[in-house]
């Protein structure tokens, strides 16, 4: 970060400004306050010790003043006042003026005061370039051209008053020792808020990134679950479950090299997965060589059974291209089985939302029976999806572990 601080991405640097701006607005409201407060209780004892047309001079300049800082706090009221930072030079030149005012006003009072013209300004320009340090914010650039031109103002005023060197030079060490040390102030407090910006601007990347990377394991209601320290698990009373298997792929691994083996497969998974995301069904892993995903569950926005095998007869057509393109012989079989399931997360680590329930295995089973680049689906699912789909006529067959089982092949 350069000595005038400064983002070197324009809209870096718009954000930051905004935000710093937002984020002074209390403090910037308080010391306008305090200072409205202050010229108030003047203003009430003044007439207990300065002559009437003194007492006038100064509720002119105060009223000035407070004008002007009225002015200041009813901008912070406004998106204005974040998005134009330009805006404090115009509002310190105001104060400025309102100043050279006042201390004229104070000067006339010299005698009851004991403070002299030389005094009232060293004191008053002080408060004000103290005050500036502050108020600029996060526009440390702005405050130097008005802090700069104020010095060189302050420098023609001692010049042409008729006062001894010595006294010039005191007079001005003084009034610089306010200017470096506001000067130090709006600088120090702008590379501090920067630094803190940038920081969160660095932090709020990573946790986009962190989230990205969660939401693309993870469904984003159950990611946000899990971060609240919630266990997850759903029941679901009717999802339509997808098992789809590449027929073959043992031989197919012993005939390609293992490079080639595995583009082969990255393309039919990268396929699978995007016509998953066209029929609104939730992935839910692979396994091995063949893949699970369900329709109807946390993720999915598809319609059941329907979206189901309209996802199976796309992802079908894409494999038969795939095996045309590369020259292999690689087939698929669909397998869909509709019913209830449990859903969740276990563990803690490589989580992943997963299923269980007879409804999963039922679907595997049924896979094992469907055709070469077909797709067999159950009783259940059949009934579903049979306004939509034509379909050959019903087969019982024995399957592993579940027993004789209605199928339904479905005409492609």
């Amino acid at each position: 970060m350069a000595l005038l601080n400064r983002f070197d991405d324009p809209g870096t640097e718009k954000r930051y400004v905004t935000s710093e701006r937002a984020a002074r607005i209390p403090a910037s409201r308080a010391l306008i306050l305090i200072g409205i407060a202050t010229f108030l209780t003047y203003i009430t004892l003044n007439p207990m010790h300065f002559p009437r047309e003194g007492v006038i001079a100064y509720n002119i300049a105060a009223a000035v003043f407070m004008a002007v800082l009225g002015s200041f706090y009813l901008l912070t009221l406004t998106r204005f006042y974040l998005e134009k930072p330009w805006v404090d030079l115009l509002l310190f030149a105001a104060l400025t003026v309102a100043m050279a005012m006042l201390i004229e006003a104070l000067a006339a009072q010299a005698a009851i005061t004991g403070i002299s013209r030389f005094g009232m300004a060293v004191i008053n320009m002080g408060i004000l370039v103290v005050f500036a340090g502050i108020g600029f914010v996060a526009t440390t650039r702005l405050y130097l051209v008005w802090a700069v031109t104020l010095l060189l103002l302050y420098i023609a005023f001692l010049i042409q008053t008729d006062r001894a060197f010595i006294s010039k030079v005191y007079t001005l060490t003084n009034f610089s020792t306010f200017f470096v040390f506001a000067t130090f102030v709006n600088w120090d407090i702008d590379r501090r808020a920067r630094n803190t910006f940038a920081a969160n601007e660095a932090l709020a990347l990573e946790k986009a990134k962190t989230e990205e990377l969660l939401y693309n394991v993870l469904p984003q209601e159950v990611a946000a679950r899990l971060r609240a320290g919630e266990a997850v698990a759903d029941a679901f009373s009717d999802v339509s479950v997808i098992f789809v298997d590449i027929v073959g792929f043992s031989g197919l691994a012993r005939t390609l090299s293992p490079g080639h083996l595995v583009k082969t497969l990255n393309r039919f998974f990268l396929l699978a997965d995007q016509c998953a995301e066209r029929h609104g069904i939730e992935k839910v892993k692979t396994i091995g060589d063949a893949y699970l995903a369900v329709s109807g569950g946390t993720a999915s926005s598809g319609g059941g059974a329907q979206s189901a095998i309209a996802f199976a007869r796309e992802l079908i057509g894409e494999t038969i291209e795939i095996a045309e393109q590369e020259g292999v012989d690689i087939k698929v079989r669909v397998g869909i089985h509709s019913g209830p399931v449990i859903g969740g997360v276990v563990g803690s680590s490589r989580l992943a939302y997963d299923y269980w329930g007879d409804t999963m295995n039922i679907a595997s089973r049924i896979e094992s029976v469907a055709d070469h680049n077909g797709i067999a689906v159950s009783a259940a699912t059949y009934y579903q999806a049979r306004p939509h789909f034509d379909f050959a006529a019903g087969e019982t067959l024995t399957l592993k572990g579940v027993g004789e089982t209605e199928i339904y092949r479905v005409k492609l």
